[in-house]
């Protein structure tokens, strides 16, 4: 969906912006004019396109082909395949996972990405239905095994090792039906009472809810790390619109345990593993810059899997609840809506 043409006024407003953002070591406004679905109506043909790494728009007779092109299908009975697809897009099915207590917790596709990538571009529309009851833990997600595994591998309540794995989730938390990350890798902070790691998030924005019985476009942007620094970067679009882009000494913000507040200043607290307990710190003035990403310690370990699954934990028995998947694009460069007629 290409961007409205800016007014003089607004460009000078924005430029303003942009040198404040540089002055407070913020990163500049990043939203591209033109993503790659923009040359593709409904993303027609979107495959063919050279920078395109995977499709998927589930516009096949059954899941059992469906199937094929992904390296892992669990609980394949939870999925079917349905006539309700994003608007603008040009086909007629999306794959819906239903979830029920007396049957599981969801189900999973996984998709190994060939060699694996430095930096990729994941976009899916999702839509949970209106009833959909909270969810424990959701992918939009990307990562990397080293070596690549056909299947999830990934562990809870701990950090990855550098030269092993790191995954990033883009997630609805909880109750609160908030978009945010979901963040697995080496230098992950942790959270009392004994300093586990669970996944770590960088938004909070109490603005930024899901609307359940809408299809929403999530875009996520990862790119790896310099093996010796900190260089790794996260970006997140919904709806094409940017809502957030981290990376080293970008934006300012407040760290409290695993979870960080951009734009928030003051009293911060953090857990200290060699401690074994909290230490509490000041931040500067309109927050310390973060810290950046170092998602490996190897240059063998990059982006090499998409993952999509739903997984509820303590849902309600004799209760469906339904989330829609549809129109996976994974790329080297930003792929942005889908472009309408």
């Amino acid at each position: 969906m290409a961007m409205p043409r800016w007014s003089i006024l607004v460009g000078s407003l924005n430029c303003v912006a942009l040198l404040n953002a540089v002055a407070v070591g913020q990163s500049p406004p990043s939203n591209p004019v033109d993503g790659i679905s923009s040359r593709y109506v409904g993303d027609l043909g979107i495959e063919d396109d050279s920078r395109v790494v995977f499709a998927e728009d589930f516009e096949e007779p059954n899941i059992d082909v469906i199937g094929k092109r992904w390296d892992t299908v669990r609980d394949r009975d939870v999925m079917s395949l349905n006539s309700d697809v994003p608007p603008g897009s040009s086909g007629t099915k999306s794959l819906l996972m239903t979830q029920r207590a007396e049957n599981g917790t969801g189900g999973d596709l996984y998709r190994v990405l060939g060699d694996g990538y430095d930096k990729l571009y994941t976009r899916m529309y999702v839509r949970f239905a209106n009833d959909c009851e909270p969810v424990h833990h959701f992918g939009t997600c990307v990562g990397g095994n080293n070596p690549a595994t056909r299947w999830p591998s990934v562990r809870a309540g701990q950090p990855t090792k550098g030269d092993k794995s790191f995954w990033i989730g883009i997630e609805p938390f909880g109750k609160s039906w908030q978009w945010d990350y979901y963040a697995y890798w080496c230098e992950m902070r942790g959270s009392p009472p004994r300093g586990q790691t669970w996944g770590n998030s960088f938004i909070h924005d109490d603005t930024l809810k899901v609307q359940r019985g809408k299809w929403t476009c999530v875009e996520v942007m990862v790119k790896m790390n310099h093996v010796g620094n900190s260089d790794g970067e996260l970006a997140l679009w919904i709806d094409g619109r940017q809502v957030s882009h981290l990376g080293e000494s970008f934006p300012r913000g407040k760290w409290v345990f695993d979870k960080f507040h951009p734009g928030q200043e003051g009293d911060g607290v953090r857990w200290h593993p060699a401690k074994g307990d909290r230490e509490y710190f000041t931040t500067a003035r309109g927050g310390d810059p973060f810290d950046g990403f170092r998602f490996r310690t190897v240059e063998k370990l990059n982006l090499n899997f998409v993952w999509l699954y739903l997984y509820i934990t303590k849902g309600t028995r004799g209760r469906a609840n339904r989330v829609w998947f549809d129109d996976v694009v994974v790329a080297t460069d930003y792929i942005g809506p889908l472009r309408q007629k």
